[in-house]
């Protein structure tokens, strides 16, 4: 009965083996990526480029295990949600957004990368000086919300 059970799973696994997400992305313009527009220096693009642009640009690096379903549905759904909160390669529509502005915060409090990110992509495991270098360059390079260098409006007090 076991047995049975066994190779009915595994028959399952290898017929899902024919199922892709659309990984689909479209050509991204250079000019328009957040690393040019805001000229950023060469460690700074190595730091987002191997911690943020896998989900938040157009140019994903899949690894190997992205071809096993249905490892590579849950990778592009995390990926196509990374680029709906934040896409470095359309930075004029993210440039002001909070998403934006707060890209030194959420490095700071820990929420990016995401720690199942690093753990799986070297690249992607910073160290405490390489998060505080993206921090302060955020600050002070990139316009919007808290931590992201904007100004919080300060209301007036008559």
């Amino acid at each position: 009965m076991i047995k049975r059970i066994l190779l009915i799973l595994l028959g399952l696994f290898l017929i899902a083996q024919f199922f892709r997400p659309d990984r689909a992305a479209p050509v991204p313009d250079p000019a328009n990526d957040m690393l040019v527009v805001t000229n950023a220096p060469t460690d700074i693009q190595q730091l987002v480029i191997g911690a943020c642009y896998d989900c938040h640009s157009y140019k994903t690096q899949y690894p190997w295990y992205v071809n096993v379903t249905p490892v590579n549905f849950i990778m592009q759904d995390h990926i196509a949600e990374g680029r709906e909160v934040l896409n470095f390669s359309m930075w004029s529509a993210y440039a002001n957004t909070e998403a934006a502005g707060e890209c030194g915060e959420t490095i700071q409090e820990g929420e990016m990368p995401p720690g199942y990110y690093a753990f799986m992509h070297q690249h992607g495991d910073l160290s405490a000086a390489e998060k505080q270098r993206l921090v302060d360059w955020f600050a002070t390079n990139v316009p919007g919300g808290e931590g992201g260098g904007g100004k919080e409006e300060e209301e007036d007090e008559d």
